[in-house]
C-alpha cells in the first residue's frame, strides 16, 4: 500500500471559502471517490454527483448524497 498525501484542512480556495477535505473511508481507511450518475439537469445531458465510495476492491461502502425531492402532489 503507498502512503498517501496528508490532508491540507486549512487550505482557501480562491473565492475566500476553505476547502473541504475528502472523507476517509471508516472501515479501510482510504479516501473515497466522487461518483456520478448520468442525468438531465436545465435540459441538457450533464454527469450529476451521486455521492462518495471507496476505492479499494475488496470494500464496498458507498454513501450516497442527500437528494431532496420536489413536491408533484396537487393540494386543495
Amino acid at each position: 500500500m503507498t502512503e498517501q498525501t496528508k490532508r491540507r484542512q486549512g487550505q482557501m480556495k480562491p473565492n475566500g471559502r476553505e476547502a473541504v477535505p475528502k472523507p476517509l473511508c471508516p472501515v479501510c481507511d482510504v479516501y473515497l471517490k466522487r461518483i456520478y450518475a448520468r442525468g438531465h439537469k436545465n435540459g441538457s445531458a450533464q454527469f450529476i454527483v451521486a455521492g462518495w465510495m471507496c476505492p479499494s476492491a475488496t470494500c464496498d461502502y458507498i454513501v450516497k448524497d442527500y437528494v431532496e425531492l420536489e413536491d408533484t402532489e396537487k393540494r386543495d
